[in-house]
């Protein structure tokens, strides 16, 4: 019978991990979790386990991995509260981490006019953090917005719909070319806005993980070319 994620049991894995936590068998129980993920990427419960385990176990660049993705979850939720408390996390589990915050609600408070605001939720330092992990977030938690970048590289904007990639604009580029220039970017700041204004699509793409994979097989060959 196939396998789907009503059928699967979340409680058992946790139970399961913790067993083998009780026996000191820390790898074991990451394996048992990571498998678990694997078919409900967007529980909760497990990722919060396996955050632990790993604190436990001394990976910290893994554990601040997994409080980045419960960030998503809890942003995507709107908790923004939960949010802030594990991207603080990981900050402090992974100095490399760099997310500034804390992060204000998106959603529109009850006296603000009617028509819909750019709202400013994620910041940060891209010589912390990369783009393409700023991007995972984004996509993770589903977003819609628009990811304005700051470098010596390149200065410019990433369109996002349900947090995949379908624009950028860069100087007088746009579409591939523009999202080429930014992804050069290494230092200088980012911002997210989220919001729901309409992008024009300039960017055709199945996800943003073929997109940004087939963009660096393309510069590597050029690179090459030029060798």
């Amino acid at each position: 019978m196939r396998n789907n994620s009503i059928e699967f049991d979340p409680e058992s894995a946790i139970i399961d991990a913790e067993l083998l936590v009780k026996y000191r068998m820390l790898n074991r129980a990451v394996e048992t979790l990571e498998r678990a993920i694997d078919n409900m990427p967007r529980n909760v419960g497990l990722r919060e386990k396996l955050r632990e385990i790993l604190i436990d176990a001394g990976r910290r660049d893994q554990a601040a991995q997994q409080c980045l993705a419960l960030a998503s979850l809890h942003i995507s939720e709107g908790n923004v509260e939960r949010a802030n408390e594990r991207l603080l996390e990981a900050k402090r589990l992974d100095p490399r981490v760099s997310v500034t915050g804390p992060l204000r609600d998106a959603r529109t408070p009850k006296s603000a006019p009617a028509e819909p605001q750019a709202q400013k939720i994620l910041s940060g330092n891209l010589s912390d953090v990369s783009l393409f992990d700023i991007v995972q977030i984004i996509e993770n938690s589903k977003l819609t917005g628009v990811l304005l970048i700051q470098s010596s590289a390149s200065q410019g904007e990433i369109h996002l719909v349900d947090g995949r990639i379908i624009g950028a604009k860069a100087g007088k580029d746009a579409g591939v070319p523009a999202l080429g220039k930014l992804l050069d970017s290494v230092d200088g700041t980012f911002e997210f806005e989220k919001s729901n204004k309409e992008y024009e699509q300039t960017i055709q793409a199945s996800s943003n993980t073929a997109l940004i994979l087939d963009m660096l097989r393309a510069k590597d060959e050029e690179n090459f070319g030029m060798e």
